[in-house]
């Protein structure tokens, strides 16, 4: 699975805290759907715990590390996590340096995934929902966009030393 995200962490990579912080505030989510997003989302993690885990590679913005979401308390546990689970040997993290302008993919998050049989497919989502993409040429320009973020990302050991920086800083 390729993943990309500009502006919040993956959410197959997020901490409870950091998860119910976006579903209270960046959501529609109200109560008890706000309860059953957050453990939707954990659930789903669980593919990382597999005895055979998929490849997992995911490219962040460094302004990922910068927005407090839930302040510097849930922050610097969801960067200690990054950290965490960036030295899983199926788990890639990769992170667009500060200060790169424009650059394919700003337009939004995606994530591609090759399925042990069959073609790949890809998943945007929005505020209203997510939508599974499956035509061809639509998977293979969000591959080619794919290429294009991941070759502005710096390497995985030069992002984690970076994450760690940042947990540091949140202090």
């Amino acid at each position: 699975m390729c993943s990309f995200q500009p502006l919040v962490v993956p959410g197959l990579l997020q901490t409870e805290g950091y998860a119910r912080e976006l579903f209270e505030r960046a959501s529609h989510f109200l109560g008890d759907e706000v309860e059953q997003q957050v453990a939707a989302r954990l659930a789903r993690q669980e593919i990382l715990h597999r005895a055979s885990p998929p490849l997992f590679v995911a490219v962040l913005d460094h302004t990922v590390l910068e927005r407090p979401v839930g302040g510097p308390k849930v922050m610097r546990e969801q960067l200690l996590h990054l950290r965490e689970i960036g030295d899983r040997p199926r788990v890639h993290l990769h992170l667009v340096p500060r200060g790169t302008g424009a650059y394919p993919g700003l337009n939004g998050a995606f994530v591609i995934a090759t399925p042990p049989e069959g073609d790949d497919v890809a998943y945007l989502d929005n505020q209203l929902h997510g939508s599974i993409i499956e035509r061809t040429a639509d998977v293979h320009s969000l591959r080619r966009t794919w290429e294009s973020v991941r070759a502005e990302a710096l390497p995985h050991g030069a992002t984690i030393k970076l994450i760690s920086e940042a947990a540091d800083s949140w202090t």
